[in-house]
């Protein structure tokens, strides 16, 4: 029984919980419901003054809709006048076309009574359907169709925008319209084209004129002569992807011939440095006299006939120094070795240049007039000195 009665008392809080938060909530909605109140009246009155309008903006709709039912009036009548009219006229005809079938007779034919037919029967059995009435057909449709859609625009929200909604669809018909006829013209001009293009395609291909044969010889002609063309091309692309590694191979041969005769007919060489400021032309920045041991390359040539132009040229010269020499063979074995000698003298290691490769340099007679110039490695080590001895005086 304890059970149960805390049971009940916890649904009881729960239920006591929910009513609160409900009351709470309608007491909020009270006080904001209080303090909307004041701006009830003046939307009640925008109502009135809205439904005011749209009874007025009706009135003036109908008003306006008055010539067209008047005028849809006055249609129906005239319709039902030619009605009659195109219906009178087609019995007359009908009994003339009876008179000329049937040949005038003596005796006077007994009238035998019609059956009596119903509403519905007569109404279709008088229906008859000219150009005229089909064509007020059309505008009784088009009448009715315009009446729908002022029924239907009259039904907007806001009542000013009803008229220019009115106008600017009236236009956007005609301009519709304008772009129907367009696209069927130009349709029907493209189907004529067509025709035309059919036309002319048959002529073509059915023409076996001594011209037309004429022209045909000449296609297969230059067919053939495109061919041959197009083998011709492929063989001396074919020609030239062999040969491509012997171009370059010959090439590098011209331009190291060309690079070992380069000191023959011409003056020596001169490399200048161009320095970015002043600052660096001073002489104890002259790092490159030391240490400088070859300049970039010339920019070689490209044509071959210039390459060949130089170096026979070059040859030719050298040829005729070497002559005018009239050297003997103990004189070119002898030189030969010497240039051995020299040339693989030349081959030295200059990554770790010291005091005594410093000295050496002395020797040479470009570096004697910068002699008391010391090298890098001594201004290094002069710095790193001065600094030492600056740091330990101001220890002291």
């Amino acid at each position: 029984m304890s059970r149960v009665l805390l049971k009940k008392i916890e649904n009881s809080n729960v239920r006591f919980k929910a009513i609160t938060t409900i009351n709470t909530t309608y007491r909020k909605i009270i006080q904001v419901l209080l303090q909307d109140e004041i701006f009830y009246e003046p939307i009640l009155r925008s109502l009135d003054s809205d439904i005011e309008d749209q009874g007025n903006f009706i009135k003036n709709i109908l008003y306006i809709g008055k010539p067209a039912i008047v005028k849809f009036k006055e249609l129906n009548k005239e319709y039902r006048m030619l009605m009659d009219k195109s219906r009178n006229n087609l019995q007359a005809k009908l009994l003339m076309l009876a008179s000329l079938k049937k040949p005038p007779t003596a005796f006077v034919p007994v009238a035998e009574k019609a059956p009596r037919m119903s509403v519905e029967e007569t109404d279709a059995h008088y229906v008859r359907q000219t150009r005229s009435m089909l064509k007020l057909k059309s505008e009784l449709a088009a009448i009715e169709t315009t009446i729908k859609n002022l029924k239907f625009v009259t039904l907007c929200s806001q009542a000013r925008e009803i008229y220019p909604r009115v106008k600017g669809q009236l236009e956007n018909n005609l301009k519709l319209k304008l772009n129907v006829e367009l696209d069927l013209q130009n349709h029907q001009m493209r189907r004529t084209k067509m025709k035309y293009t059919q036309m002319l395609q048959d002529v073509l291909l059915n023409n076996l004129s001594e011209e037309e044969m004429n022209r045909l010889d000449r296609i297969s002609d230059l067919k053939e002569i495109l061919k041959k063309d197009e083998e011709f091309e492929r063989d001396i692309l074919s020609q030239i992807k062999r040969r491509a590694d012997i171009y370059v191979i010959f090439r590098l041969s011209l331009w190291n011939l060309l690079d070992i005769l380069r000191h023959i007919d011409r003056a020596p060489r001169t490399f200048r440095f161009k320095y970015r400021s002043s600052y660096l032309k001073l002489p104890l920045l002259k790092f490159e006299m030391h240490n400088m041991y070859a300049a970039a390359p010339e920019l070689y040539e490209e044509d071959y006939s210039k390459l060949m132009l130089l170096l026979k040229r070059k040859v030719y010269k050298l040829m005729k120094a070497f002559k005018a020499i009239n050297p003997t063979p103990e004189m070119i074995e002898h030189g030969r070795e010497a240039y051995h000698m020299k040339f693989l003298s030349g081959f030295t290691a200059h990554d770790n240049i010291d005091e005594d490769h410093h000295q050496a340099a002395i020797d040479d007679d470009d570096d004697k007039a910068m002699a008391a110039i010391p090298s890098r490695k001594l201004l290094k080590a002069q710095s790193a000195r001065l600094v030492e001895e600056a740091s330990k005086r101001d220890e002291d």
